[in-house]
């Protein structure tokens, strides 16, 4: 094993001189000695728990933050955006899973000691190519965990934001250190209802509602994404409930995502051959949009109508989107409608 990678990991406790559990993400796995646990990229060696991705960084860009999608949180900058292998959910349609299905202790095989990139180096990275934050992402940023608490402390010393785009599955103890850290927006995915995450993804999805509520109540910024496939998410009951849950739990003014599948990784398997029908996002917009959502957005189509934000207060044009950047603001120094003044965006 290249030592490079290797940190103990926050979050864990030892059951017994066999087993020890990481309580780094919701699974909460039960390791044994040699063993690793459902991401892969966290190792029982002599009853202690380990990342092995600890400045393992695979994927490394400049990305506007429209991207990730967040829409209401410095729109128009440019966030550092990294990844690295493993995930925490086994979703069929993942489109990341060149990154994501990857078992990192292979792949560490065939990684230098000069690829590591430390937290100090990824931030002068960032402040040489005039990003305004960072952004972890690609696969899944929890099992970056030790690493992101470290990149933010030193983001936030050099007046970078900091951001996740996520599943929302951490266990409570890590987000709440995550924004202790500087942690300041998350785009989370709730992928559908209980009964398909549960099917799909192997996880409890009350736990990601659970996430989101704390994050907002701990003054982060968040928005929600939907990967809508038909037949699996698609059905009105379940975007009705999402966007009613969204609505209700996170606030009107919480902005919702609902983007376009593609068949990726092992989407034929369950006879998904083509993108969701533009039907079928449509009707999810409406939807969401009727249950008193304000901020509704459609991702993944072939044109930007639905990307643009009009104002809550007075329905005028505030942000004009062009394709994974900004056209026009209508916003004043704060973030507020340049109209009549409502707040729009976090600057």
């Amino acid at each position: 094993m290249n030592l490079t990678f290797i940190k103990k990991a926050k979050y864990q406790r030892k059951i017994d001189e066999e087993i020890s559990q990481c309580l780094t993400c919701e699974r909460k796995c039960k390791i044994a000695k040699g063993k690793a646990g459902f991401c892969q990229t966290r190792i029982n060696e002599d009853g202690e728990i380990y990342t092995i991705v600890y400045g393992l960084i695979p994927a490394l860009s400049f990305n506007p933050i429209e991207k990730k999608p967040l829409y209401h949180f410095y729109p128009g900058s440019v966030a550092i955006t990294i990844g690295t292998y493993g995930c925490n959910f086994n979703c069929f349609w993942c489109q990341n899973h060149h990154l994501s299905k990857i078992n990192p202790s292979k792949a560490i095989k065939f990684t230098t000691r000069e690829e590591f990139v430390s937290p100090k180096k990824l931030i002068e990275i960032a402040l040489k190519r005039k990003c305004e934050g960072t952004s972890i992402s690609f696969n899944e940023p929890t099992l970056l965990f030790e690493y992101s608490l470290e990149v933010f402390k030193l983001a936030k010393k050099n007046g970078l934001y900091n951001t996740y785009v996520t599943n929302g599955y951490m266990t409570e103890d890590v987000l709440r250190d995550l924004v202790d850290y500087g942690l300041d927006a998350m785009n989370i995915d709730i992928k559908g209802d209980a009964d398909m995450v549960q099917k799909y993804c192997g996880t409890d999805v009350e736990n990601v509602w659970r996430n989101a509520k704390v994050a907002k109540e701990l003054g982060v910024h968040v928005e929600i994404t939907t990967l809508l496939i038909q037949e699996f998410n698609s059905k009105e009951e379940i975007v009705r409930k999402i966007a009613k849950r969204i609505h209700d739990e996170l606030g009107e003014l919480t902005p919702y995502h609902i983007s376009r599948f593609f068949p990726h990784y092992k989407s034929d398997k369950y006879g998904l051959n083509q993108p969701t029908p533009l039907s079928l996002l449509y009707n999810a917009y409406n939807i969401s949009k009727d249950v008193g959502l304000k901020y509704v957005y459609l991702g993944n189509l072939p044109s930007i109508n639905f990307d643009n934000t009009y104002c809550p207060k007075c329905s005028k044009l505030v942000i004009k989107r062009k394709i994974l950047g900004i056209e026009e603001l209508f916003l004043d120094s704060n973030g507020n409608c340049r109209f009549c003044g409502f707040p729009i965006c976090i600057f």
